[in-house]
């Protein structure tokens, strides 16, 4: 099992995640734009329109005018997951010594790792269990949640208790020495030889591969597909909207068409 989950199951799992990722967003990429969507009053300079979609892509900007409830909790959510991420990668890197760059000592820097990396586990916990009681427990999201969703959640959420308790139960943390040079081995092909596993680490990685085989094919592509369409529905008003059909490349906005407090400057709405 350890030999399935440490050696062979990453590189099917690396494979199938880019491909799919690609193979999503060449669809995407390929796919033509037959109505203008950009929303109104739209902003008419590329600078204006980059300050919507920061607002939008990092603040969840219309979550927050829609549903204030789910905005902390999926904003926070997807704080927690952002830190975790690069904690992972930061931690990996420099062996819980990143803080040694502003000025503390290795031990302090790996102490900081840990309660931070602590923090963030148990605040994505406590906000995936608050939106997972949304779906439960609100009529109008449950009507419109799938199996998908609940499972996805599940997923998450499993693979956080895992993290979460490798963290507060140290005999079965795995050390950051272990950890890099099992990353090493797998980048440089080289059979794996980990000295320090356990029950909790390889389920934690075994439930990491499976979302990330399963990544590609489900709503977790909004990670990536947020991108583009906060772009195409808060750039400048352009008409024709480039994508349409017998729209000119890199068609600039024409002062006639630009909305304008909901308004076209010739009177339409």
């Amino acid at each position: 099992m350890e030999y399935l989950v440490f050696q062979i199951l990453p590189y099917i799992t690396i494979t199938i995640f880019v491909l799919g990722v690609m193979y999503r967003l060449g669809k995407w990429a390929s796919a033509r734009i037959v109505h203008n969507i950009v929303l109104t009053p739209a902003p008419d300079t590329v600078s204006g329109a980059a300050v919507n979609y920061v607002a939008e892509v990092g603040l969840f900007r219309s979550l927050f005018k829609g549903d204030k409830s789910l905005w902390a909790g999926a904003w926070l959510m997807h704080f927690a997951l952002l830190n975790i991420i690069g904690g992972h990668i930061v931690g990996f890197a420099f062996l819980g010594e990143q803080f040694k760059f502003i000025g503390t000592s290795p031990e302090l820097s790996k102490q900081l790792s840990d309660i931070l990396g602590t923090s963030m586990g148990i605040l994505i916990f406590v906000t995936l269990i608050y939106l997972l009681y949304r779906r439960l427990s609100i009529t109008e999201v449950k009507h419109v949640s799938n199996p998908a969703d609940y499972l996805l959640l599940f997923l998450l959420l499993s693979i956080v208790t895992a993290g979460n308790l490798m963290r507060l139960m140290p005999e079965y943390s795995i050390h950051y020495e272990t950890a890099q040079a099992y990353i090493i081995q797998l980048a440089t092909f080289q059979p794996v030889e980990l000295h320090q596993s356990n029950i909790l680490f390889t389920l934690h990685l075994l439930l990491v591969q499976l979302m990330l085989i399963v990544f590609p094919f489900s709503k977790l592509m909004h990670l990536f597909g947020m991108f583009a369409e906060r772009w195409i529905i808060n750039r400048p008003y352009v008409e024709p909207a480039p994508g349409l059909p017998g729209a000119k490349a890199g068609a600039t906005t024409n002062t006639a068409n630009v909305v304008s407090g909901g308004k076209t400057t010739s009177g339409g709405v």
